[in-house]
């Protein structure tokens, strides 16, 4: 994490009882990095707008309220981490939230992740817009009851990469998780899955006989490639530590939310972008349906040259 040196803290001036504002404090301080807060809120009508002041004054010290709380159970002084908040009032928060990265040249975005209606899983408009159109990487935090030191990590990685870039991106998934396992319980999950995809075909069908031997023998083939592409992606990232791989059989997006749920990971990180033929980047299919079933905190990088659609 020691490239982050431009942070952003979003709120949008509402109580909450979560984290975020603590990883923007401690990310600053480990880091000597500049943080920002931001509050973005909607605008009152013509009508009322002689309460402008005092509506945006009122969520300012809500928020400010919230930092000298985490600031104090942190004990991160206001001399060695400033964190002035800004309001910014208007329709369409999650492009406001992107204008103003741009415009300050942000390299990490911190939010809360905005709460589903009666469920604890997915994300909301906001948050996907963040995901889909922020440039720099999103860590959207959720309320998590164990202590920093405790909190679990988990990475997703596909090895089989299609591009010096895609490469790129899974080895700083990898040192990212790693950094953030190194102020938690240590242990860093690597989730990778594989799944020879002619298997459902060719099992059992009526109408190919294909020796069960055979197909075994072509499914381990597949298992120990995808396995030595994961070690050779691990060994380029250099990171070390204690690493703990997860090698599983079946569709990513099922696999990777069951671990993730069951196994009460608190951060996972991975990478929600795939390229299209249109202009930036829209999520994937697969990074889609995992997105929707997670229940943990979320830090999700982009590509490096990743331009967002939102000028």
């Amino acid at each position: 994490m020691k490239s982050f040196k431009n942070i952003l803290f979003v709120s949008q001036g509402l109580p909450s009882d979560s984290d975020s504002i603590g990883q923007a404090l401690r990310l600053s301080q480990a880091n000597n990095a500049q943080v920002k807060g931001l509050i973005v809120c909607p605008a009152l009508s013509p009508k009322l707008n002689e309460y402008q002041d005092t509506y945006e004054n009122a969520l300012r010290q809500t928020v400010n309220q919230q930092i000298d709380k985490s600031r104090q159970e942190n004990h991160i002084a206001e001399a060695d981490v400033p964190l002035p908040v800004q309001v910014l009032s208007g329709e369409k928060p999650a492009v406001n939230i992107i204008k103003n990265i741009l415009s300050h040249e942000h390299d990490l975005l911190i939010k809360d992740a905005e709460p589903l209606d009666g469920s604890d899983e997915g994300f909301k408009a906001i948050d996907m817009t963040l995901l889909r159109k922020c440039p720099c990487p999103v860590w959207l935090n959720r309320l998590v009851h164990q202590p920093l030191d405790k909190r679990q990590v988990a990475v997703a990685i596909d090895p089989i990469s299609t591009s010096l870039e895609e490469n790129a991106l899974s080895i700083r998934m990898l040192q990212l998780a790693r950094d953030i396992a190194n102020k938690c319980d240590y242990r860093l999950h690597i989730l990778s899955c594989w799944e020879y995809k002619l298997e459902s075909y060719l099992r059992n069908s009526l109408w190919i006989k294909i020796d069960q031997d055979e197909l075994n023998t072509e499914l381990d083939a597949s298992r120990v490639s995808h396995r030595k592409a994961l070690d050779s992606l691990i060994e380029q990232s250099g990171i070390g530590g204690d690493i703990i791989i997860h090698h599983l059989q079946g569709a990513a997006d099922v696999q990777i939310p069951e671990f993730v749920n069951g196994k009460e990971i608190d951060i996972l990180v991975m990478g929600t972008l795939a390229r299209t033929g249109i202009p930036g980047f829209v999520i994937g299919n697969t990074a889609e349906n995992i997105l929707q079933s997670i229940k943990c905190s979320l830090v999700a990088l982009k590509p490096e040259g990743f331009e967002s659609p939102i000028s």
